[in-house]
């Protein structure tokens, strides 16, 4: 008696799969018989095409197989995907919809690195192939099943987004907007060219954050942002302007830019010890260029050793 293990079975069934399903005739007929008729109306099948790529991770290729067809839409330049995934395995997966998420998306980020961003992102639309033991299949095969709020999924969505543009809002608005109002405006004038007109409006977004309770903490992490943003010079009509509006964060505003002016002398510090050694060695590689000379070196050696210019060395005076 012959028993086949699950490894050749497995090996055994992906063999069969990917040889019937690549068959262009056979796939042919697969997406007759399990397309929507919708979908099947638009669909060249003359241009059906198997895509050479496998989406499975590796490590999951000994329960599963796939195969990727490619076809025209409409009779265009469009193309379709249909990604059938054949379940190679006898207990069905309980999260495949999230499986085929991710598949699917590897399979449009595929299909724009090859076209380019320009292109519209081509539909694809996945399958899986089920010969488990429980029947009939005992999962869900739509993701939305799998949330925790289906009705509040169907508001979020999948690949869509909430857009929060702040170059639509007005200034207005986004005071009104108190502590988080401070952070929007920041981004929004902190960078601006015009920036001597925009510190009466970014004021006022401190004095409303200020007022709503806004935590010295966030104060502070405002000011480095700003700082970091301009040159000291820029900010300090606007720092006087907060010391006498914010009596409160005077402590904070001091703080920090007493902090900023330590870094700036220590700065000036490191960058005079680097001109002081810089000038030391430059002293003493035309000391050494001189003695060289006066011992007859030839120039182009003293030049090489010393690494001194030309012109430097023309212009030592013996």
């Amino acid at each position: 008696m012959f028993v086949m293990t699950d490894n050749k079975l497995i090996h055994k069934n992906d063999e069969i799969t990917k040889s019937f399903l690549t068959n262009i005739n056979v796939a042919k007929e697969f997406l007759t018989k399990y397309l929507h008729p919708t979908i099947l109306a638009r669909c060249d099948l003359c241009t059906l095409s198997i895509e050479p790529e496998s989406y499975i991770d590796e490590e999951l290729k000994k329960r599963f197989c796939d195969v990727v067809y490619k076809v025209a839409l409409d009779n265009d330049s469009n193309s379709i995907y249909v990604h059938v995934l054949v379940e190679q395995q006898t207990k069905a997966e309980k999260l495949m919809p999230l499986r085929i998420l991710r598949y699917t998306i590897d399979i449009i980020q595929k299909h724009v690195n090859k076209y380019g961003e320009d292109v519209k992102l081509p539909l694809v639309i996945p399958m899986v192939m089920y010969n488990g033991t429980q029947s009939p299949y005992p999962h869900t095969a739509d993701v939305r099943e799998l949330f925790v709020d289906k009705d509040l999924f169907d508001i979020i969505g999948l690949g869509k987004f909430k857009l929060v543009d702040l170059t639509i809002t007005s200034d207005d608005e986004l005071l009104k907007h108190k502590q988080l109002g401070l952070v929007e405006i920041l981004l929004r004038h902190a960078y601006t060219r015009d920036f001597i007109n925009d510190i009466n409006v970014i004021l006022s977004a401190f004095i409303e954050a200020a007022q709503d309770g806004l935590p010295k903490y966030l104060f502070k992490s405002a000011l480095s942002y700003l700082y970091n943003a301009r040159e000291q010079e820029e900010l300090q009509p606007l720092a006087e302007k907060l010391i006498i509006n914010l009596s409160n964060y005077e402590g904070v505003i001091m703080t920090y830019a007493e902090t900023l002016r330590q870094e700036g002398r220590q700065e000036g510090k490191q960058e005079g010890k680097r001109e002081g050694r810089h000038e030391g060695e430059q002293k003493a590689s035309i000391e050494i260029a001189r003695n060289l000379l006066r011992a007859g070196v030839d120039e182009r050696t003293v030049q090489e050793t010393t690494h001194l210019s030309e012109e430097q060395l023309k212009n030592l005076v013996f």
